[in-house]
């Protein structure tokens, strides 16, 4: 993810559900259509400082949640926060593995984002 604006913070997730099949989980890192994942998308997002975005991956529902409070000499300061809630229909579901990525450098060859 990342903001419209002219030095944006770029994040990114990733998940893999432990004990749900046998053999390695899966580690996800994008919500694609036929992927399984669904549904997803934002739930509100000016586009530049505030965003909530529920993505819902078998018996889990993840939300992610970003603001930016503005000031200080770097523009301001970001929280993000991800929620993990298992479904109440299933039982004995672990919490998934997580990891998180953030970078506010320029652009590259391999990420032009």
């Amino acid at each position: 993810m990342k903001t419209r604006s002219p030095k944006p913070l770029l994040t990114g997730l990733m998940w893999a559900q432990q004990g749900t099949t046998p053999g390695t989980p899966k580690l996800r890192h994008t919500c694609e259509q036929g992927d399984g994942v669904g549904p997803y998308g934002w739930e509100f997002h000016d586009g530049l400082s505030f965003g909530r975005q529920h993505i819902q991956d078998g018996a889990l529902r993840l939300t992610t949640e970003f603001v930016k409070r503005p000031g200080g000499q770097h523009g301001g300061d970001w929280s993000w926060r991800v929620t993990v809630e298992p479904q109440a229909s299933v039982q004995g579901i672990r919490p998934p593995s997580m990891a998180a990525t953030m970078s506010s450098g320029p652009p590259t060859q391999d990420c032009p984002c």
